[in-house]
């Protein structure tokens, strides 16, 4: 097989470009990926807006009439640049995205189902953490009560304790950074209802979690006495990089033209695209964005308050000449990751936050 004809996996990200950022490293990790192109796109318009966090709204309503738009244009644009196989990092968006998948050719990996597949049949009670629309859902507790398992989600006291972990603007998981305060709720809430509830096994359902929750981290808890020795932590993301890379699949490209998919809600911001010669390369240049986009911010007075705040991005194997031509012909350019990119950031989250500035300023 030549390297022109690596299967594509595509990799939707942004509602926690982190998230997507750990699951490429995940996917790094594993023998074989080398033989697999990519196309990693942090799509954080796909995120509710920082004031529309923690709110309950209806599917007519304006967040979730943007939200349904843009993943239909994201998942679109991903079929056009030739994804063969396809994951989301995120687990509450999987509810979303199944709705619209049906009408797009091709192989979507479903983290929940998969997750909920390793353990098939364990006679352990679940207790499955996530954000308040992931838990509230059901959607991992049906998934797992179709593989037999007993599941359960966090008291009312204890899932704010979650969402804090991940969304308090001083120290949630959100703000691209790890801190003692968030590992200490996540301890609690994991010690607090293996005991109330018999809890042995623990399913991560939102993709912010294994970032603090790392089996490193947990292995440091465990000897602390901060969760129970017993306690088997279930990190989904490292099962949907497992999975996509065993994954098969051949993309169809889309009928018509891709700006036929745009709705009236799409919410769209070009992307800040690289080509890369690794999945090392895509965590790294990553990462660089996150580091400008904290010192743009406080540079301002502000800090990064949840996922919308981040910097659209898009990565794209260095073999993927059509889809870099693609993107250049959508008047998207296409850097190196050589390039300077300390300069192209910067630039980059200039045009963004202006961007944002202005849409706010509109409403």
């Amino acid at each position: 097989m030549s390297s022109t004809h690596l299967p594509r996996i595509g990799i939707i990200g942004g509602l926690g470009n982190e998230a997507m950022v750990d699951l490429v490293e995940k996917i790094d990790a594993i023998k074989g990926a080398d033989k697999r192109a990519f196309i990693a796109f942090g799509n954080s318009r796909l995120a509710y807006k920082p004031d529309e966090v923690m709110q309950s709204w209806k599917p007519t309503d304006e967040p979730e009439l943007r939200k349904a738009d843009t993943a239909i244009y994201t998942l679109r644009f991903m079929q056009y640049l030739g994804a063969d196989v396809m994951g989301l990092a995120c687990n509450s968006a999987h509810d979303l995205f199944r709705n619209l998948l049906p009408e797009v050719p091709v192989t979507f990996v479903d983290m929940l189902h998969r997750t909920a597949h390793t353990i098939e049949g364990t006679q352990d009670k679940v207790l499955v953490m996530g954000v308040n629309s992931l838990v509230d859902s059901g959607l991992y507790q049906a998934a797992l009560m179709e593989q037999g398992v007993a599941s359960t989600k966090p008291s009312v006291d204890n899932q704010q304790k979650v969402m804090a972990a991940i969304y308090d603007p001083a120290f949630g998981i959100k703000t691209a950074q790890i801190t003692p305060d968030a590992e200490a709720l996540l301890c609690d809430v994991i010690r607090s209802e293996c005991e109330q509830q018999g809890c042995s096994k623990v399913v991560l359902g939102c993709t912010e979690l294994p970032l603090a929750l790392t089996a490193a981290s947990c292995a440091r808890f465990k000897r602390d006495g901060l969760i129970p020795a017993h306690i088997e932590v279930i990190d989904a993301s490292n099962v949907l990089a497992q999975c996509l890379l065993t994954a098969h699949g051949k993309g169809k490209a889309p009928d018509g033209e891709l700006e036929q998919y745009k709705g009236e809600h799409t919410d769209w911001f070009a992307p800040l695209a690289f080509k890369v010669s690794s999945l090392d390369a895509i965590a790294r240049v990553q990462k660089t964005v996150f580091q400008h986009t904290v010192s743009f911010l406080a540079a301002q007075g502000k800090s990064v308050t949840g996922s919308y705040m981040h910097l659209p991005t898009l990565f794209i194997s260095q073999t993927l000449q059509d889809a870099e031509d693609k993107l250049i012909d959508m008047g998207i350019p296409v850097y190196l990751e050589h390039d300077e990119v300390d300069t192209v950031i910067v630039d980059a989250l200039q045009r963004y936050y202006a961007d944002m500035d202005k849409n706010l300023a509109a409403r």
